[in-house]
């Protein structure tokens, strides 16, 4: 008869951390969580490569940093601008002085030269008078200042010229004097028109008499100043 060897023994397995027994398929210790059969990888090891991209970038930085320094300190060159020369004075010549129709103009004596005497009149002869020109028909009154009158009202114009104009023209043709004034400078007539009258009376009868003999546009209003 022939003897069958028996196997040997299951060799028992326990945990070396904390002696827990473990199956033969069993590669954890379900006590304490030890790896028994499995050899876990260690964690790869960051800190050298981060340093390294690190120390790259602190030179990197620093050379740009340098760079900046070195370009802000070149001094740029400056336009020098020439300063424009003032222009030459020029001599305005004065102009001879113009003779009039009818006048001898006077000469002008020469430095050092003795002035010819003035020639006087004959034995007998009597010098003429000079011309005085006449202004008739062509002056222009002016109300008087502070006074409170009538007056006759020939036209109202809002341009000062065209009643400056009209004021001579009237004056030209006489009957008393004419003038120009301006209504705003009086509390009595319309602001903004230049009035051409002709006198002063106290009464408004006597200004509306005289208006009559000015045409039938004219008429008698009082002028009281502001």
């Amino acid at each position: 008869m022939t003897e069958v060897a028996e196997p040997p023994p299951a060799t028992e397995r326990a945990c070396l951390r904390c002696g827990a027994p473990l199956g033969e398929d069993q590669d954890w210790c379900l006590n304490c969580g030890t790896a028994v059969g499995t050899r876990v990888a260690p964690t790869p090891r960051w800190r050298g490569p981060v340093a390294l991209v690190g120390s790259l970038l602190a030179a990197l930085a620093l050379a740009l940093a340098l760079a900046l320094v070195e370009l802000s300190g070149d001094p740029q060159p400056v336009a020098t601008t020439q300063p424009t020369p003032a222009p030459a004075a020029t001599a305005i010549p004065t102009p001879a002085p113009t003779a009039v129709a009818g006048t001898t103009p006077t000469p002008t004596p020469l430095p050092g030269a003795t002035p010819s005497p003035t020639p006087s009149p004959a034995n007998g002869a009597t010098p003429l008078p000079s011309a005085t020109p006449s202004t008739t028909g062509s002056a222009i009154a002016q109300w008087p200042a502070g006074r409170t009158a009538y007056t006759v009202v020939i036209a109202s114009n809002p341009s000062r010229a065209q009643a400056e104009q009209r004021a001579r023209k009237e004056a030209s043709q006489g009957g008393g004097e004419v003038g120009v004034l301006h209504s705003d400078d009086y509390s009595s007539l319309r602001k903004g028109y230049w009035v051409v009258f002709s006198g002063q009376y106290p009464s408004r009868q006597q200004a509306a008499d005289a208006a009559q003999s000015r045409g039938s546009e004219a008429y008698a209003r009082r002028v009281v100043p502001r």
